[in-house]
């Protein structure tokens, strides 16, 4: 499959994607326009990533797969747990995911190879990435030495895969949609089955959330994507980095509501939900370079 991931899915209409917006404002307390003109992606990482050793398989790191040339489909990563909603296996792009890189363990022979990693490492530091490599850097390295990342012969710990980028657009709303399993539902008619007003895997307080969204099929879908006490995926909101003075008056109005504000990564992250207790995260982020 090639990747197309700078564009929106053809086939959305503006009246569909106004739909979209309506509703995810309701799942994000604020409208997306106002989170500012921006590229965002969305991200899967977590601990189930290790667990699973899925953060160190070698269809990350295909000479392609970095290039940007074909998608990565492990088979194994669903958006939800099984039996919520319509189990929608997720598509990643290699070359805009994240990778953590220790080239300390390679053999001398590929010192030059160890020292242009560990530059690269160090100039990621002072950025968003806090020292993580995109997949299409770390590409352009390896073809640029001849080192083939996914031999068996390297060190095990050259590289890890700490956040995986799911196939989207650059727009809030894309991401938006490919963190929720949206993305291929370009018209009413295309949104997957929710679970139900009356299902018990969705608590009456992620029903209410949602009650605001003008399309029915989004807002039955949705409503399993605002649980915040879910142990199954549970939402977790932030303000924008640049509404300090909207969050407070925000969180006065609303003062049950449990949003965040992530500064630990500079105000970056829009909305996360955490699945199976924190095991993985569907993370929405503003690219800030």
């Amino acid at each position: 499959m090639t990747l197309e991931s700078s564009t929106s899915p053809p086939g959305r209409s503006a009246e569909w994607a106004a739909t979209l917006a309506q509703a995810f404002e309701e799942v994000l307390g604020r409208a997306p326009a106002e989170y500012g003109e921006a590229r965002y992606g969305a991200y899967y990482g977590g601990n189930f990533l290790d667990e699973a050793e899925l953060d160190h398989d070698p269809v990350w790191v295909g000479r392609a797969a970095l290039a940007g040339e074909e998608t990565v489909d492990p088979g194994h990563l669903l958006l939800t747990p099984p039996g919520d909603t319509a189990e929608t296996e997720l598509v990643f792009d290699a070359s805009r995911s994240l990778f953590w890189v220790d080239p300390r363990e390679l053999p001398d022979t590929l010192a030059a190879f160890g020292a242009d990693l560990a530059a690269a490492v160090a100039a990621s530091e002072s950025g968003q990435w806090r020292g993580a490599l995109l997949g299409a850097d770390l590409g352009r390295i390896s073809a640029r030495h001849g080192v083939d990342l996914a031999s068996a012969d390297l060190p095990r710990e050259l590289w890890t895969l700490w956040q995986g980028r799911i196939v989207s657009g650059d727009t809030l709303l894309d991401a938006l949609c490919a963190a929720t399993g949206l993305t291929a539902a370009t018209s009413p008619e295309l949104v997957p089955a929710g679970l139900g007003d009356t299902a018990d895997e969705v608590e009456v307080e992620a029903h209410d959330l949602v009650a605001g969204v003008a399309d029915p099929a989004l807002r039955d879908y949705l409503a399993a994507f605002c649980d915040e006490e879910s142990h199954d995926l549970a939402l977790v909101r932030f303000a924008p980095a640049d509404a300090d003075d909207h969050q407070d008056d925000h969180q006065d109005d609303n003062e049950d509501e449990d949003e965040d504000y992530d500064e630990s990564e500079g105000g970056t992250v829009v909305v996360r939900w955490d699945g199976t207790v924190d095991q993985y995260e569907v993370t929405v982020r503003r690219l800030t370079a």
